[in-house]
């Protein structure tokens, strides 16, 4: 590509406020930088700042009659050819400049130059950063975060923590345990449905379930929340009675964004094998269903070795990728299954280790119910960045229809202090 097509390209390429982050802390650009289309890149820098997305083609074509719009999804790939293309040029024309100066001193000149060549390199801001110089260029910083939450929030499927400052945002690695049996497969595969119906692309990963059973369990909870209630027993034994409600959830289907893998293509459920599913599928949030059933690529000895190398792993693809991951997990031998199962466990009740609960932003646990067979007890008891809700909150668990998340009893207020949100 010519440099002015790559320009033109990324630009175009540029949606949402995350972009000018990425542009600005990772590749160290700003309008300035654009010398073909320095007016379009002022233009778009500011409306993205602004509004929060990217302006139209109509708008851009009205502004910029002969800007040519040539946008495409692989934002990271064109911003990378630009960062080099814009290295090499400004590299040629720096030397370009000290040619009279080296002439008249070259020692002097050395040094201006490589002072010069020194300002163009990528320096890693997470490592050095000099917090009193430009203080207010935070502020913008915090605008753009702001104008893009809505695009970087997740959702639970859980009314209790939707409806109180709970956050689940990309980029974080959310815990999920449960006794045996109790439903964390069906209430895991809720909270991914549930950011599926809010536009987001999810990928689930549940080597326990066949295809069929899969399916079966998405379309009943889908079809719950789409308004065409039918039931899993009657999918699986092929039952009359739901044709009519099944169709039209089946008719409402017209996307490419649900994703199954009963295993990776490789069929080794590894942390690398996950992370190559999220650059292939550029999902938004992505379910584990099954920590014990993924293979420690560091061969650790003991089993909470294993579950630590994994969560560390899976905690550095999150926040990488900026992809939601959920997982889930089991509890430990301690909790006495039979006597405590309605109640929802301790986060020191977890499986393998407290390792698992060490990497994760928030916790979730559930427990069943003491009142039916068809509610769940489910609470919070850690949040990396604040404090954990008191608790627990009791919600619909009925498989079979797929009503599973609602509140029960009405939920009190709860105090905003000590949430980071």
């Amino acid at each position: 590509m010519e440099q002015d097509e790559i320009e033109r390209t990324l630009l175009c390429s540029i949606k949402t406020p995350e972009h000018l982050n990425i542009l600005r802390q990772t590749y160290k650009l700003a309008p300035r930088h654009f010398p073909f289309y320095f007016q379009q890149a002022e233009f778009i820098w500011d409306y993205v700042t602004k509004w929060g997305i990217a302006p139209d083609l109509n708008l851009l074509s009205v502004t910029f009659p002969d800007f040519q719009y040539t946008p495409t999804d692989a934002f990271e790939h064109i911003a990378e050819l630009f960062r080099k293309d814009f290295v090499r040029r400004s590299i040629y024309i720096t030397i370009d400049s000290y040619d009279e100066a080296l002439k008249v001193d070259s020692e002097s000149g050395l040094v201006g130059l490589l002072s010069s060549l020194h300002n163009l390199e990528r320096h890693d801001e997470s490592l050095r950063v000099v917090v009193d110089s430009k203080p207010l260029s935070r502020f913008d910083e915090y605008k753009l975060r702001a104008d893009g939450m809505a695009k970087e929030r997740l959702w639970w499927g859980i009314e209790p923590f939707d409806n109180y400052p709970v956050m689940f945002l990309k980029g974080s690695l959310v815990g999920l345990i449960a006794d045996t049996k109790v439903g964390k497969s069906w209430l895991s595969l809720k909270i991914a449905l549930t950011n599926y119906l809010h536009g987001s692309k999810t990928v689930i990963i549940s080597p326990e379930l066949s295809r069929d059973f899969m399916e079966a369990r998405i379309d009943t909870i889908l079809a719950y929340e789409k308004g065409f209630p039918i039931s899993m027993e009657k999918i699986m034994f092929g039952t009359p009675g739901i044709e009519e409600n099944y169709l039209n959830y089946l008719h409402s289907m017209d996307r490419s964004d649900l994703i199954f893998y009963q295993y990776p293509p490789n069929d080794k459920f590894t942390v690398s094998a996950v992370e190559s599913i999220i650059k292939s599928d550029k999902p938004d949030i992505i379910l584990l269903d099954g920590i014990y059933l993924m293979q420690d690529e560091d061969k650790a000895n003991s089993s909470w070795e294993k579950i630590e190398n994994i969560m560390k792993g899976l905690q550095a693809v999150a926040k990488s990728q900026n992809v939601g991951v959920l997982i889930t997990n089991q509890t430990g031998r301690n909790r006495d299954n039979n006597g405590s199962s309605s109640t929802p466990p301790q986060g020191s009740e977890v499986a393998y280790g407290y390792g698992f609960n060490r990497m994760v932003d928030v916790l979730v646990t559930v427990g069943g119910s003491a009142n039916s067979p068809y509610t769940r007890e489910v609470s919070i008891p850690l949040i990396r960045s604040g404090r954990s809700v008191e608790g627990s909150f009791e919600i619909t668990f009925e498989a079979d229809s797929g009503d599973i998340g609602r509140s029960v009893v009405e939920v009190p207020a709860m105090s905003l202090d000590g949430f980071n949100i």
